[in-house]
């Protein structure tokens, strides 16, 4: 995606504008800047950051170096292998919120008292992705639970409660394990049957919500080769799949339909009970398509919106090779000789955050406050209506780079909720708050992990220098407020607002 000069300058000028900047709308005349600069390009990227920027929430200062000396390859096993790296400053940051280790039966004893609960689940989930060593396992959380998406709000009896058990037992439980164990878990999760309306699935009334989703959505795909009838007979076989009053699975033996069943050419007899669902997973879980589809979302995730087919080849064969092995399948992703070729994708607001949070180090004391934002840029953890989850293309939100400014601005300006991101701290310690030119160098480094090209230089810094109006002297409060802005154009670049 492209954006001209005019319509980026305006949408900007015109965010400094509404969130009340001090400096007057005609001082920021629209700086010559030139066309190239909105182009998205990879070419300049160092490969170290391009890999951090996938498998990460976006690298940390000094990240890129010290993968450097460890190698890629290295830290990327490393990261596979999470249980082994040690993340007790996170679970100390966590130690507040109770709800993430309560019992099903305790969490819906709230009844209409549910937001802190929701709440607390989303807060979590971004001090993890912020602070957490296991990096590329919460970024792998986010893949999944977008896989298997539960939408929070659904009702305020039983979903809303039961994502947190969902979040912790099988989310995450199984992020880095085999697609089978995942698949299982998620099937017997409270809050997925509830969410899918397998909970009133009986054999009077067969409800196919769950036996659609499972197929179109989590295994199959689409296109993968099922029919309504399979549809329908995967509904029987789970008829009676169901959750207790205290919100734990439970097996409704007097509403399963015991008769003979054909699941996508294979008969299921009759008698079998509960196994008939399991059956059915082992169906889906074997079959040739889920493969297909799962790799070709973890292609697009990681690689791009138009998901190379060679590489989607690979990831299907190492699946088959391991049985749907998620580390070995990543493994071979992250290492395919046309990896470091992926063009640039799009952040998405949550990923944009983070990744704002991550670069400059700010501090974040798990303050509800960010949650506000991500409602208002449409991307709030388990907050996506339909079981499809959040898109992971740039054309759903592109449309909304006017709020990823305003979220920019609020950012820079040390206006989030809860964080603490102080631009002119961070220039004093590494001394270059005296100087424009050093600045913009510096936050160059900082934003795009590479120094700034000859293009983007000439760029930011005229747009700062404003024909001669504006000294180096960061002294003046003035210059200090222009500074500002031009900082605001280089991180609503398209080097850093694409990964």
């Amino acid at each position: 995606m492209s954006v001209s000069r005019r319509a980026f300058l305006g949408a900007l000028l015109g965010t400094v504008a509404v969130s009340g900047c001090s400096q007057a709308v005609d001082r920021l005349t629209q700086p010559k800047l030139p066309d190239n600069l909105l182009v998205p390009s990879g070419a300049d990227r160092h490969p170290t950051a391009h890999l951090l920027n996938r498998a990460t929430y976006g690298p940390r200062p000094g990240q890129v170096a010290d993968v450097e000396r460890v190698g890629k390859e290295r830290w990327l096993r490393r990261q596979l292998d999470y249980d082994s790296i040690n993340d007790k400053e996170v679970d100390w940051k966590l130690r507040r919120f109770d709800s993430l280790q309560m019992r099903s039966e305790d969490l819906m004893s709230f009844g209409r008292n549910q937001t802190f609960i929701v709440n607390e689940l989303v807060q979590a989930t971004i001090l993890r992705a912020v602070y957490s060593k296991r990096e590329l396992f919460e970024v792998m959380v986010g893949f999944w639970s977008d896989h298997f998406s539960i939408n929070h709000f659904k009702d305020t009896d039983t979903v809303i409660f039961l994502k947190t058990i969902d979040d912790r037992d099988v989310i995450r439980r199984h992020a880095l394990s085999k697609f089978g164990d995942l698949l299982k878990a998620s099937a017997h999760s409270p809050a997925m049957l509830h969410y899918l309306d397998n909970t009133v699935n009986e054999k009077s009334h067969p409800n196919e919500n769950y036996a659609r989703e499972i197929m179109e959505l989590h295994t199959l795909g689409v296109d993968g080769g099922y029919t309504e009838t399979d549809i329908q007979e995967v509904a029987r076989c789970l008829t009676g799949w169901s959750i207790s009053g205290r919100g734990r699975f439970t097996f409704r033996e007097e509403w399963h339909d015991d008769g003979k069943k054909v699941v996508l050419g294979q008969e299921i007899p009759a008698g079998g009970g509960q196994k008939d669902g399991d059956k059915v997973l082992d169906i889906l879980i074997n079959h040739p398509s889920t493969a297909r589809f799962v790799s070709t979302k973890l292609v697009r995730r990681f690689v791009a919106d138009d998901p190379p087919p060679n590489m989607i080849d690979a990831c299907v064969q190492t699946w088959q090779a391991t049985g749907g092995d998620i580390k070995q399948i990543l493994f071979t992703l992250f290492t395919h000789p046309d990896f470091e070729q992926a063009p640039p994708k799009l952040k998405r607001p949550y990923e944009l955050l983070l990744s704002i949070l991550r670069t400059t180090n700010a501090h974040y004391d798990g303050d509800d406050g960010l949650i506000d934002w991500l409602v208002r840029l449409g991307h709030r953890p388990f907050g996506w209506v339909t079981p499809d989850g959040f898109p992971d293309v740039a054309d759903i939100w592109a449309n909304n780079l006017f709020g990823y400014w305003q979220l920019e601005r609020a950012a820079l300006h040390n206006e989030l909720s809860g964080v603490d991101l102080d631009i002119w701290d961070i220039a004093k310690h590494v001394g270059v708050d005296d100087k424009a030119d050093k600045m913009i160098d510096f936050f160059g480094r900082m934003f795009y992990n590479r120094t700034l090209n000859p293009t983007e230089e000439a760029a930011i810094k005229g747009f700062y220098s404003d024909s001669g109006r504006f000294s180096q002297d960061l002294s003046k409060d003035t210059n200090r407020r222009r500074m500002l802005d031009t900082l605001m154009i280089l991180i609503a670049g398209p080097a850093f607002q694409y990964r």
